[in-house]
């Protein structure tokens, strides 16, 4: 039992220097990105039993998978940022007037029709929830950290899911889904307003008139 215990222990060590290693690379190749590594301590790992050990690894392959994917949210933040100053010909310093009412606005629209989104393989069918979904917003997040109208669609989704739920309750969602995008809709004139304000240029004006960002 001892020896298989070592051996355990040496195969884990290697286990960890590998994606640790891993990550180390992939934290060198953005300087703007980079994530300190994750893993766990190989003399820690010394005391817990082989059940223990599975579990600790376990949680050191979801820290890192939860760090990749917040590295990939940042990257396509950076890409997104680089495509919208080309696109209207603006410096980081104009950027940074347009950025915070492009992205409220953008985010109205969505709250304007937020919705759930689904799936299935064959003859089963599956909701994407919002907090579930990969690359969303609203990944992993609580339910107390989401915005009104996400937080109903999750409520919903529950509901439909519960062969107990009764008709009362889902309407009364279905009633507070449709007050919270009747409510950023409301919103949306006033936000399209204040975006007109920052625009400096034809060329701005035109890009956000073609997207139906402003009237």
């Amino acid at each position: 039992m001892a020896k298989q215990r070592i051996i355990l222990v040496l195969v884990v060590c290697f286990s960890i220097a590998v994606f640790t290693g891993q990550t180390l690379s992939l934290a060198r190749s953005s300087k703007r990105t980079r994530i300190p590594p994750v893993g766990p301590d190989p003399k820690r790992l010394l005391d817990l039993t082989a059940e223990e050990m599975v579990e600790e690894i376990k949680k050191s392959a979801a820290q890192r998978r939860q760090q990749e994917r917040e590295r990939g949210k940042e990257r396509m933040r950076l890409w997104a940022r680089q495509a919208w100053k080309r696109l209207l010909w603006v410096s980081e310093r104009q950027w940074k007037l347009i950025e915070p009412k492009e992205g409220k606005l953008g985010d109205l629209f969505i709250q304007a029709r937020v919705s759930a989104g689904w799936g299935g393989i064959r003859r089963t069918f599956h909701w994407n929830r919002p907090s579930e979904s990969r690359q969303h917003p609203m990944e992993g997040k609580a339910r107390d950290q989401m915005p009104e109208g996400y937080r109903i669609v999750e409520e919903l989704i529950d509901l439909l899911e519960d062969e107990n739920a009764k008709d009362e309750e889902i309407r009364q969602k279905i009633d507070a889904l449709q007050q919270a995008r009747e409510k950023a809709r409301k919103q949306l004139p006033e936000a399209r307003k204040e975006m007109a304000k920052v625009l400096t240029s034809p060329r701005q004006e035109a890009v956000f008139l073609l997207m139906g960002d402003i009237d």
